[in-house]
């Protein structure tokens, strides 16, 4: 019987091949008793035990570890909870090792973890699958909402030198989001309601500053304001990577966020996210300007979801929001989740493109210029035509040499707008 993620019972060691149980409880039950008198010697599933004998001279047996293979799909930092299945694994005798990409080398378990729903990611499971068969244990966002991590790996201590990581530790406080976004999988892969999940302690190292939190909804914490506080009496620079909600920024909030040491995912200037996904949360912002503005110069960062719901005159009154407060904008495309196509409306184009591609942002052009891309693939879905005026903002600045194979198709380019 295995838990969630394919972890065996701990009185159970039947994923072992039986050739290697013999040395493999041998051995623990060797270090216990006398664990000076134990050296492991070489690298690989075959290592080698010095044993120390009765007569003081040692002995050497061939001893086969078991070995797990974990597969990081697609995460772009550190996987939380691939480092926790790490820690759990090496403390009972396993070699670990890590993939980004499927591997056909021979192992005892095989367990992978995707956060994104998205085309690469389903290639290498199906990758995966065809390499590995029933034989592989997938877990993750991207693969598995309601799958879990069994209490015993959950409680582990991350283990961050299964990427040779140093720079910052990752981690989460709290759990959860009394918020119910469409487009967002956290009402169902963590609940709706906010409660505590773990402290500072138990995912940040001796002696590391940097700290990345995961929380998806700090501020709706009933005691986010205590754990603000927690931020600035540990002198932690704080990166808060999946965004805060402007609608629980209250004065009271805003003073500790303040003191907080917040930075960018580097770690190498200050900056404090907020996200801004629907046409009516412009308000909220307009109604804290003063506030966004004592954060600092190119400080406040705002992350914008498109392509799921809105028109491009709701994109437009975002985008002008972001630029008469003079924040960073940050557009993030929306990637499908199961069950939940992008719902655009019928008539998306719904003003004069002419006067969105014309935005220009102090910060962040290549990211707009990303927008402005998938506007251009969405124009010609809709009317079979590129628009030439776009085409050619899109690669004013880059990638200019790309605008020539759309010149050698004249048939499918217009100057004329169509709405």
């Amino acid at each position: 019987m295995t838990s969630a993620f394919g972890i065996p019972p701990l009185r159970h060691v039947r994923m072992i091949p039986k050739s290697s149980q013999r040395y493999f409880l041998s051995f623990n039950a060797i270090f216990l008793a006398f664990p000076s008198a134990l050296t492991m010697v070489g690298y690989g599933a075959g290592r080698h035990l010095a044993v120390l004998s009765g007569r003081g001279q040692h002995e050497t047996r061939t001893l086969t570890m078991p070995r797990v293979m974990l597969f990081d799909l697609d995460s772009r930092i550190p996987n939380l909870a691939l480092m926790k299945l790490s820690t759990y694994y090496k403390k009972r005798g396993f070699e670990v090792l890590l993939r980004h990409w499927p591997d056909s080398q021979k192992a005892d378990q095989y367990l992978a973890s995707a956060v994104f729903y998205c085309e690469s990611t389903q290639r290498k499971i199906a990758t995966l699958k065809a390499i590995h068969g029933a034989d592989v244990e997938m877990g993750g966002s991207g693969i598995d909402l309601a799958k879990r991590l069994p209490p015993e790996v959950e409680s582990c201590f991350p283990d961050y030198s299964l990427y040779n990581h140093k720079d910052y530790a990752v981690g989460f406080l709290t759990r959860g989001c009394p918020k119910r976004c469409a487009f967002c999988v956290v009402p169902v892969k963590e609940g709706p309601e906010k409660r505590n999940s773990a402290r500072f302690s138990d995912f940040v190292p001796a002696g590391q500053r940097n700290v990345m939190l995961l929380d998806d909804n700090l501020l709706s914490f009933p005691e986010a304001e205590s754990l603000l506080k927690e931020m600035t009496e540990r002198q932690y620079a704080i990166n808060f990577s999946q965004t805060l909600d402007i609608s629980y920024l209250t004065p009271r909030v805003y003073e500790l966020l303040l003191r907080v040491d917040y930075q960018n995912a580097r770690f190498t200037r200050k900056r404090i996210y907020f996200s801004c996904n629907h046409p009516g949360t412009n308000r909220q912002f307009m109604d804290r300007r003063d506030m966004l503005k004592r954060f600092g110069i190119d400080a406040v960062c705002v992350v914008c979801i498109y392509g799921f719901d809105t028109s491009l005159s709701q994109d437009y009154q975002r985008w002008m929001m972001l630029r008469r407060l003079m924040l960073v904008p940050f557009f993030q495309e929306y990637w499908p989740i199961p069950g939940v196509p992008a719902r655009l409306p019928s008539k998306f184009f719904d003003m004069d493109l002419n006067e969105v591609i014309r935005l220009t942002f102090r910060s962040n052009g290549k990211n707009w210029e990303k927008y402005l891309r998938w506007l251009n693939r969405v124009y010609f879905h809709t009317f079979g035509k590129y628009y030439l005026p776009l085409v050619k903002i899109i690669y004013r600045y880059n990638d200019r040499e790309r605008i020539r194979r759309y010149l050698k198709h004249r048939e499918l380019l217009t100057s004329e707008l169509y709405r």
